[in-house]
């Protein structure tokens, strides 16, 4: 392996932000470690990618000992980590009312414990990095919660809350901590998810691509910043959620439309 690669790790590799970001780590001199539960779609990808070094492994991120022993692999193969991307998500549209358990507790396991196992396998890596950076990747929607989407946006706000105390915690083995907020994406993000009431896709017309997204990651990795939010209406949208949510509250279900209403008292 070039000794000016970097090492990185992206879970979630074979679709969508995970494999974009992937591309654009390879095209930009890194070495790839592309993680998912489809081996096929990981290695169609690895074989596409720029560079060298590069090498697949397929895992269950619902399940520890799954996390660990890719990790070992990871070890393996790099002797230590520069970049890890916690990438891998699922989504969940659905009422409250609507939720099944099943499906709740996948959502979470995915999106918030896979995390927490991921960062605590990788840190014997991180601390052997060369300046090792991790990217959560959250969403908007995790820093003002919506109708429709209540236990997605628990999901993503917990990802927050884990970037803002790991930060902290980490910065004595010097490792920067940074969380990634998109706002809509173009993938195959919404077709994939529950929707048991069949409630309406947003409009992607202005969303952004998932290059973008893994242009981000990448300018993350070289000057790190601990939270980076893509679009500044969802973030002035969070502010005011906190200093005044009545306000918040109307001004989310103008944005959103169909047939939620804003509460009166």
């Amino acid at each position: 392996m070039n000794q000016r690669s970097r090492r990185a790790l992206v879970t979630g590799a074979s679709s969508g932000i995970g494999a974009a970001t992937a591309r654009h780590l390879a095209a930009s001199g890194y070495s790839v470690a592309l993680l998912a539960r489809n081996r096929e779609r990981l290695e169609a990808l690895c074989a596409q990618l720029d560079g060298e070094g590069h090498f697949v492994l397929t895992c269950d991120l619902t399940e520890p000992t799954s996390i660990e022993a890719a990790l070992r692999e990871v070890d393996q193969r790099f002797e230590g980590l520069d970049l890890l991307v916690n990438n891998a998500g699922i989504g969940y549209r659905a009422r409250v009312a609507e939720l099944d358990p099943i499906l709740l507790r996948q959502l979470f396991d995915t999106n918030v414990l896979a995390i927490l196992h991921t960062c605590r396998a990788a840190l014997p890596l991180l601390e052997r990095g060369d300046s090792p950076v991790v990217v959560n990747i959250a969403s908007v929607v995790g820093r003002r919660g919506i109708p429709g989407q209540v236990a997605y946006a628990a999901s993503k706000a917990a990802v927050c809350s884990i970037g803002e105390g790991l930060r902290v915690e980490w910065a004595d083995e010097g490792i920067a901590v940074c969380t990634l907020d998109p706002a809509l994406t173009a993938t195959g993000f919404f077709e994939a998810q529950p929707n048991p009431s069949d409630l309406p896709h947003p409009d992607l017309a202005d969303a952004a691509g998932p290059e973008q997204i893994a242009a981000e990651v990448v300018a993350l990795d070289r000057h790190p910043k601990p939270e980076r939010t893509l679009r500044w209406k969802w973030h002035l949208l969070g502010l005011l959620s906190l200093l005044t949510p009545r306000l918040a509250d109307r001004l989310l279900v103008r944005s959103l439309g169909g047939d939620w209403r804003a509460p009166r008292r």
